[in-house]
C-alpha cells in the first residue's frame, strides 16, 4: 500500500517548512531513505516551492499545491500551483551567466539544483496555466 500526502501551502516563503516537515515525517516513518536523500529531497523541495513563491504568482495571493506518495521502491513529490509560472528568461542567479561551461536549466540554478539531487524530474505547463513538477526519488536504503 502506498503512503500518501496531500498539503496545500499559501505561496510565501514562511510556510514552504510546513512542506518539508511533511516530506521529512513521511520518509522518516516509512524507512527507506538515507539522511542524504530525505535532505536532498528537502532541497528539491524548497526550490520548487520557492519557483511557485517568487514566479507563479507575481506577489499575489495563491497557493502551492504538494502532494508526496510513497510507493514500494521512490517517493513522488508533485508540487503545483496555477500561477503565471516562470519562464526561462527567469533567472535565479543572473550572476551565474557569466561563468564559461555553465549551463542552467530553466529557471536558473534552482532547476538545475532539483536536477542534480533526484532521480526522476519532469516539468509540465498546463494549458489552464501554472505549473507542475514531479519529482522521483528512488529508495537507497
Amino acid at each position: 500500500m502506498d503512503d500518501y500526502v496531500k498539503i496545500d501551502i499559501p505561496a510565501k516563503a514562511e510556510f514552504v517548512s510546513l512542506g518539508r516537515l511533511a516530506l521529512s515525517g513521511l520518509l522518516r516513518s516509512r524507512g527507506g531513505y538515507s539522511e542524504d536523500a530525505l535532505d536532498d529531497l528537502k532541497l528539491a523541495l524548497t526550490e520548487a516551492c520557492s519557483n511557485s513563491v517568487r514566479h507563479a504568482y507575481d506577489h499575489d495571493e495563491g497557493q502551492v499545491h504538494l502532494e508526496f506518495t510513497v510507493h514500494s521502491d521512490r517517493v513522488t513529490l508533485l508540487i503545483r500551483d496555477e500561477g503565471g509560472g516562470f519562464h526561462e528568461e527567469d533567472d535565479d542567479c543572473p550572476e551565474c551567466r557569466g561563468f564559461d561551461g555553465l549551463h542552467l536549466a530553466e529557471g536558473g540554478m534552482g532547476m538545475s539544483i532539483i536536477r542534480a539531487v533526484v532521480d526522476g524530474f519532469d516539468l509540465q505547463k498546463p494549458n489552464g496555466g501554472g505549473t507542475v513538477l514531479i519529482l522521483t526519488k528512488h529508495r537507497d536504503l
